[in-house]
């Protein structure tokens, strides 16, 4: 029976989120950039469970067939919800740009950009 464990689905999520993908900062790293820019959770999900698994190599069989088995019980989907969320956090709503805590205006990266999306947001469509 799997628990949750410090919030995520179970330990395994959690442990190979915090030991293999937390400190990569994925949502800047080129290879995974459109996963989330465009919010492509399933996307980004594999392509994180392939990170994973390229990284666990051992010449080891036994070993590495225990860690594809940890690997198994992993929620790459949860932590790909994550990484997207962060990026999101961490982006301007309207150009994508980085946001700088100091300058920023809220979730946009410039006062131009707020304008800018709040003209878009108003106008008529069509």
């Amino acid at each position: 029976m799997e628990t949750k464990h410090n919030g995520w689905t179970n330990y395994a999520t959690w442990r190979i989120n915090l030991e293999m993908i937390s400190d990569q900062e994925i949502h800047r790293n080129e290879d995974y950039v459109d996963e989330c820019k465009n919010g492509d959770t399933y996307k980004l999900s594999l392509a994180m469970q392939e990170y994973v698994l390229e990284n666990l190599y051992t010449e080891n069989q036994l070993t590495y067939d225990y860690a594809c088995a940890f690997v198994a019980e992993v929620n790459f989907y949860e932590i790909a919800e994550h990484i997207i969320s962060d990026y999101e956090e961490s982006h301007c709503d309207n150009c994508n740009d980085p946001l700088d805590y100091n300058t920023s205006v809220g979730a946009f990266c410039s006062e131009e950009c707020k304008k800018e999306e709040e003209v878009l947001s108003t106008s008529p469509k069509g």
